[in-house]
């Protein structure tokens, strides 16, 4: 019987190999554990597919962010348009641990997100100092 835990176990060693025999060995016990209960594997695999997403969705969100950070304010955003503190909003931002979890933007909040950056960007459009 095969658990999360023993398959992503198989992911990070599948995923730190050095040679093609490491490789095939791994290879085979992850032949063995779908050949024991196909279903549950499938069902484990998907779970992994569905955190790695999340992981590059919250890092796709980092890095599109990180030449910008330094030129707005996060307590503006955080307060105007989540009603929220500034730490609230740079823990999501940064992925942190709060209470045991990573803290993540729910699509909601990355809808609420996307809204206060393009709103931001029309404020500053519309700005003439001459």
């Amino acid at each position: 019987m095969a658990t999360k835990k023993e398959m992503d176990d198989l992911k990070r060693r599948f995923i730190s190999v050095e040679t093609e025999e490491e490789r095939n060995e791994i290879g085979k016990e992850i032949s063995a554990a779908i050949e024991q209960n196909a279903e549950e594997v499938a069902a484990i695999t998907l779970s992994q597919i569905k955190e790695t997403n999340e992981r590059a969705q919250d890092e796709l969100v980092r890095n599109r962010l990180k030449s910008v950070l330094p030129a707005i304010s996060l307590s503006y955003i955080a307060k105007t348009y989540f009603n929220k503190s500034r730490s609230w909003l740079n823990q999501r931002i940064n992925g942190n641990t709060v209470n045991g979890m990573q803290a993540k933007f729910s699509q909601e909040e990355l809808r609420t997100l996307d809204y206060a950056l393009k709103d931001l960007s029309e404020k500053l459009a519309e700005i003439r100092v001459s």
